[in-house]
């Protein structure tokens, strides 16, 4: 058990504080604002103190001295740095992890180190975002992708359609019809419900499947969707941080349009673009949209800050003809309403936790994502130790006697994936995709990569 406090009652902080707390954390929550600490009193089972996060006599409150981690997500960058430095200095916290969302932080070129704040990690929505939905766009037809292993794996969740080839057959003829694709069905989600499928399962018509496979094998997505181009023409609406960014990743590879209200933002981001065209308007203007080609749009990008303009334009946008809509939405009542109306729905809130929980966790994490709507979790693990030394180290993985529930699907060993089956024995080093559908049987990971006294 670790004792943690979370500066920062907000969407993550609470949330981030629910989940270390169910993990059988010690957690103290820090907000400047009491109704937040009230109602989070409600809700969780954790101390709480209503002041400053920056301030050492809070600090002091949330018995910093004896704290192994904190962790700065309130909604502003300098009191998060200051919170860290003072921790650290003051406390000495031995881990401090800081949400930090101003460019200006973010870019070592402008001399900006957070070590000069005594910051481990810091942790950017704005990166998190633009590349998951980068990432989205380069996987046609998925609704969730992560890569792993700097790229050399694959997970990607994408719904069966009613016409594709794949629906209502056999898992087993799914291998027959790509028989030199290497790639592994890890779940079918149907109805809220995940199952762990075997050859006899049925694939049916809206199941969302989820897949991992190696980069080179991520071909076999077109099968689950209709026979269509790859995506070339891409509208991104908002010219913010994620959507100025985004249009730099991707303006390389796509035709690219970015719609941006403010005059002042939009002739900035026009300077620092070399293809984009850059529309200085309305992200929810019919006129300009028809004008646009919108049906000629194969991913409408809604990625402004304001819930509200990214569903209402990316609705507009899918009625009027685009491809696919993604939008950002960070209220989750929002994202239950149009989950349907819009194809894929973003939470910075879960891109942003899935980081943070890799920085939190014990065992030697690569990364950390959440899965769909379900209650589990993508990670990337690297094992360590021995056979004496280890649970899971000289053992198969038949031999590991995992829950239900605990799905390895591939190990990286010298930069080689090779994805899972019963036979693969781990050893020491290796980067191990492993999926857990229950987050009680999360303890039972972490127990698994621990290693013994003896190990050091």
């Amino acid at each position: 058990m670790k004792k943690i406090i979370v500066f920062g009652g907000g969407q993550v902080g609470s949330s981030v504080a629910k989940i270390l707390s169910d993990d059988g954390n010690d957690i103290t929550l820090v907000d400047v604002d009491k109704t937040v600490l009230e109602n989070l009193k409600e809700q969780i089972d954790i101390k709480t103190i209503h002041g400053l996060a920056s301030h050492p006599s809070i600090q002091r409150l949330a018995d910093a001295d004896n704290s192994d981690m904190v962790i700065a997500v309130t909604g502003n960058d300098e009191v998060n740095m200051a919170a860290c430095h003072v921790a650290k200095n003051i406390f000495n916290v031995p881990k401090r992890i800081a949400r930090l969302r101003a460019n200006e932080y973010l870019n070592n070129e402008d001399g900006f180190q957070k070590t000069f704040f005594s910051i481990n990690d810091v942790i950017s929505p704005n990166i998190l975002v633009t590349d998951y939905v980068k990432n989205i766009i380069d996987h046609p037809g998925a609704f969730q992708a992560f890569k792993f292993a700097s790229g050399k794996v694959h997970v990607i969740a994408a719904t069966v359609l009613s016409n594709g080839p794949l629906a209502r057959k056999r898992l087993s003829e799914f291998r027959e019809h790509l028989p030199n694709v290497d790639v592994k069905v890890v779940a079918i989600f149907r109805e809220k419900k995940y199952l762990i499928p075997d050859d006899d399962t049925f694939i049916m018509p809206d199941d969302d499947v989820l897949f991992i496979a190696t980069e080179e094998n991520m071909r076999f997505m077109s099968e689950l969707r209709k026979i269509t181009d790859e995506p070339h023409n891409v509208m991104i609406a908002g010219g913010g941080r994620v959507g100025s960014a985004l249009a730099k990743k991707l303006e390389d590879t796509y035709n690219l349009k970015l719609i941006e209200k403010d005059r002042l933002v939009a002739k900035n981001i026009s300077e620092n673009l070399s293809s984009t065209v850059v529309l200085n308007n309305d992200i929810a203007d019919e006129t300009m949209l028809k004008n646009e080609n919108i049906n000629d749009v194969d991913y409408f990008c809604a990625v402004t800050s304001d819930d509200q303009a990214n569903i209402l334009s990316a609705k507009l946008a899918k009625d009027m003809g685009a491809g696919k809509t993604i939008a950002i939405v960070n209220k989750s009542s929002y994202r239950n309403l149009v989950s349907k109306e819009i194809d894929v729905v973003v939470s910075p809130e879960d891109v942003t936790i899935g980081s943070l929980l890799a920085s939190v966790r014990t065992s030697d994490i690569v990364s950390v994502n959440r899965i769909g709507d379900v209650d589990g979790e993508v990670m990337e693990i690297i094992a360590h130790g021995d056979k004496k030394t280890s649970n899971l180290v000289g053992n198969k993985i038949s031999h590991l006697e995992l829950p239900k529930s605990i799905i390895i699907g591939a190990v990286v060993r010298d930069n080689n994936v090779i994805l899972a089956n019963e036979d693969i024995e781990i050893r020491d080093e290796d980067h191990i995709i492993i999926f857990a559908f229950d987050k009680k049987e999360l303890p039972t990971i972490e127990k698994l990569f621990q290693v013994n006294v003896g190990f050091f």
